[in-house]
């Protein structure tokens, strides 16, 4: 079971440049959790500690989003599949979650606790390192993805977009 787990592991983005020694380390850390379909892991909004990782099945990330006559509507932002991980925010300090994530069919993940990966980390800071480093990469794309998405979406609200020159 261990070493078919590292092998998912070696395929997270977060732990990317880990080598099998430090997934190994990382995998003895990790709680194995099977969801039906359509069950709530958690809520935007809500506290949380503990990273998850999609071992099988798929997720649904949606934000809430206040529409034009001051109603809320929930809207999908993202589908995640086998491999990636969901609530790393909460490695670098424990902050709310930022969006509802629920599952999209049956689903098995692997869930890390702040705490447990703390532990490892101070046993071992080239892992820390390496994930805080991935996740850094990984939030500088996201960062840039909102901004353009932003910016076009500011530019059609004032009609920027489509006018004819």
């Amino acid at each position: 079971m261990m070493s078919g787990l590292v092998e998912h592991l070696r395929r997270v983005e977060i732990f990317s440049g880990l080598s099998d020694e430090e997934l190994l380390q990382l995998a003895t850390i990790c709680k194995p959790q099977r969801l039906p379909p359509e069950t709530i892991i958690f809520e935007e909004g809500a506290d949380g500690n503990e990273l998850m990782i999609i071992l099988h099945g798929s997720v649904r990330i949606s934000i809430n989003t206040r529409l034009p006559n001051g109603t809320f509507s929930v809207s999908t932002i993202n589908v995640l599949y086998v491999g990636q991980s969901f609530g790393e925010m909460v490695l670098l300090g424990g902050a709310t979650r930022s969006a509802t994530v629920s599952t999209v069919d049956t689903c098995t993940l692997v869930v890390i606790q702040e705490r447990d990966f703390a532990m490892v980390c101070e046993r071992n800071p080239r892992i820390g390192y390496r994930v805080m480093r991935n996740m850094a990469s990984d939030l500088a794309y996201k960062l840039r993805s909102s901004n353009l998405l932003l910016r076009g979406n500011i530019r059609w609200q004032q009609g920027e977009l489509g006018k004819q020159g």
